[in-house]
């Protein structure tokens, strides 16, 4: 079963994904919310698969022999021991909004959403707690749990 995590970057030298990453599964709440930040711009919640973050070689993205577990409850470090970052994920880091335009990105959603709608605001209000600590997001897919 897919499921996605809205998940806060700590520092990128190594890569350090926070502990407090959000478990979302693919339901038509979710779905509503990542298309409403992708009217507001394509790379507000940016998607990367999570099974292409580890990289075994220089030249695959990939890992057969260590696998991610999202469901790790500290925060997951890209330091080589045991997880090596791939270049691919390098490459969609490098991609990422600044922490400046995700946060005027974000509160132009908050005016043009409609009325409350459940998760969206606990979603949004820790999205703005993270980027208001220093933090940036991605949104990381993890298949077939």
């Amino acid at each position: 079963m897919t499921r996605y995590w809205i998940t806060p970057i700590l520092s990128y030298s190594p890569l350090m994904l926070g502990a407090e990453r959000i478990s979302c599964f693919p339901d038509e709440e979710f779905e509503s919310f990542r298309q409403l930040a992708g009217h507001q711009h394509p790379r507000l919640l940016p998607m990367f698969k999570s099974s292409l973050l580890l990289s075994d070689e220089e030249e695959i993205c990939g890992s057969d022999l260590v696998e991610l577990d999202l469901t790790h409850d500290g925060n997951i470090v890209f330091n080589g021991e045991p997880f090596h970052l791939s270049h691919c994920a390098e490459a969609f880091l490098d991609r990422l909004l600044t922490r400046q335009e995700s946060k005027a990105l974000l509160m132009a959603m908050v005016e043009h959403r409609e009325a409350s709608q459940g998760m969206h605001e606990v979603w949004i209000n820790q999205w703005l707690k993270w980027i208001e600590a220093g933090y940036d997001i991605v949104l990381l897919r993890e298949d077939g749990r």
